[in-house]
């Protein structure tokens, strides 16, 4: 990643709503070379733009981290499991991996408690026949010591990359 899309990057982390006649006079660089810019992180690295917002004010109550295990996985598993997150838009993130004994995770939010111990019973009666165990989690949106900020560890990481290159 080069100087500029570095920089870049490190403003719209800290406030996409910035235009880019704000950030050229922060780079101290024309509004062109940033709209330029932008256009190339956009292409290569920038998913979407999305806010962060207060999920207690927003009357979510519950974040669930749901650990699952599938010993016996399959592509036929794997299609079951993308539809299953297709069809939970609370989910916010899932992934495969390892550790802990687990192999799948899921981020959720939840309204209250019943909402989520429905969606626990979903994730196990879906993957059932295949062996996979769940086990959550859960986080009042009240009791949040940070909130979800990649800003900080997006930037830390992009500047330890540079110096150890």
């Amino acid at each position: 990643m080069k100087k500029r899309e570095k920089q870049l990057i490190s403003e719209l982390l800290k406030n996409s709503k910035l235009s880019d006649r704000d950030i050229a006079k922060k780079l101290e660089i024309s509004q062109p070379t940033v709209t330029r810019i932008r256009k190339i992180l956009e292409k290569k690295f920038i998913k979407s733009y999305t806010i962060v917002p207060d999920l207690a004010k927003l009357n979510i109550k519950l974040i669930a981290v749901t650990f699952a295990t599938c010993p016996k996985p399959t592509q036929q598993l794997f299609k079951r499991i993308e539809k299953f997150v297709n069809e939970h838009p609370n989910i916010v993130f899932a992934g495969h991996g390892e550790g802990l004994g687990k192999t799948k995770v899921f981020i959720s939010f939840h309204n209250e408690f019943s909402d989520f111990t429905e969606f626990l019973r979903k994730i196990r009666l879906e993957c059932e026949d295949f062996g996979s165990t769940a086990e959550s989690f859960i986080v009042s949106t009240d009791k949040l010591i940070q909130t979800l900020n990649m800003s900080k560890a997006v930037e830390y990481l992009i500047n330890k990359r540079q110096a150890e290159a």
